[in-house]
């Protein structure tokens, strides 16, 4: 009797009460699996002047009458703004200072000479946005830096490791001892987020808004990531197989795991951003294929990489806000 009361009471349910569960069940899940790691491992703040990369180019000439350049203030300022309050214009920007996207403090001298690479197509709503932007923050940083915009000019499917892999080239060829890959829609928050390499490579961008300031998962490196140009070299820079979204972050991130080249962060509260809205770019449903194709051969790092980028054409052209470099794939 018991078993026919429990029986009938499961055929009597709704169908709408069984959707609503599978839903609810179905949310809980998607938020236990995507809920960051809110306290990930990093760098004390205490250590990290001591770990900083102090290299600047050697075509930068140094005036002898000037100061060195100090970091300990910058690396200890408190001031944050929310994402709320990123400026959508900047009517009032002034470019002083500005060569070619490059700066280069007046009052002491650098430490630093840094290269930031933009992989960059069709987001002008974003683009200008970032450079008045990140121009603001870098230059109260006295640092030696130089904005690099490396455009797709092409109809092709987007591919961000051949962009990045020509952008490291002419910064290298420019002898930049940095380099920091920079997604145009990411800006930074915090002062104290000095825009320099470390010993070793840096994912500076560990905390972005639109993963509710917690680090998505540890080898995580896309975004905005700092390492020296040699480890760049070293490593053979990025896949050149990834078409479209997704896949040649994580593929770089194995590529330094297999060097042995361990990645850092720094503190919450020195690596927050925010991400500006867009369209999505299509995503590369092959990813996890080349992905774990590229991990069966341990080859794949010397035959597809830097060294091995090719492209129809490539032109760089200087301009007051960045340097342009143009490819066509």
């Amino acid at each position: 009797m018991t078993k026919r009361s429990w029986k009938t009471r499961i055929l009597k349910l709704r169908v709408i009460n069984c959707i609503f569960f599978i839903l609810a069940v179905k949310a809980v899940i998607k938020l236990l699996t995507t809920c960051g790691i809110y306290n990930y491992s990093h760098l004390p703040a205490e250590v990290i002047e001591t770990q900083l990369y102090k290299q600047i180019s050697p075509t930068f000439i140094t005036q002898k009458s000037k100061p060195d350049c100090k970091y300990d203030g910058v690396l200890k300022r408190e001031l944050s703004i929310s994402n709320w309050e990123v400026p959508k214009t900047f009517d009032d920007f002034s470019a002083t200072g500005l060569v070619n996207g490059s700066f280069i403090p007046d009052h002491c001298t650098p430490m630093f000479s840094v290269a930031i690479i933009v992989a960059y197509r069709n987001r002008q709503r974003q683009l200008d946005i970032f450079l008045p932007y990140m121009h603001n923050f870098l230059r109260k940083q006295n640092i030696h830096y130089r904005i690099y915009l490396v455009e797709q000019q092409d109809e092709k499917i987007f591919n961000k490791g051949i962009l990045y892999n020509v952008g490291a080239k002419v910064a290298i060829r420019d002898k930049f001892p940095c380099l920091i890959l920079h997604d145009v829609d990411l800006l930074p928050l915090d002062a104290n987020n000095l825009y320099v390499c470390a010993n070793e490579p840096r994912h500076m961008s560990a905390s972005i808004d639109k993963f509710r300031f917690v680090l998505p998962y540890d080898y995580l490196v896309g975004g905005v990531l700092a390492l020296k140009s040699e480890q760049y070299v070293q490593v053979n820079g990025l896949s050149n197989r990834f078409e479209g979204w997704g896949g040649e972050d994580d593929d770089f991130s194995w590529r330094l795991s297999s060097h042995k080249i361990n990645v850092i962060r720094y503190p919450r509260e020195m690596s927050r951003y925010t991400m500006l809205r867009h369209p999505q770019e299509r995503k590369n449903t092959r990813r996890s294929t080349v992905m774990k194709e590229n991990k069966q051969d341990p080859s794949t790092n010397v035959k597809d990489g830097f060294t091995s980028t090719r492209y129809s054409s490539m032109h760089v052209k200087n301009h007051r806000l960045f340097t342009h470099v143009g490819v066509v794939v």
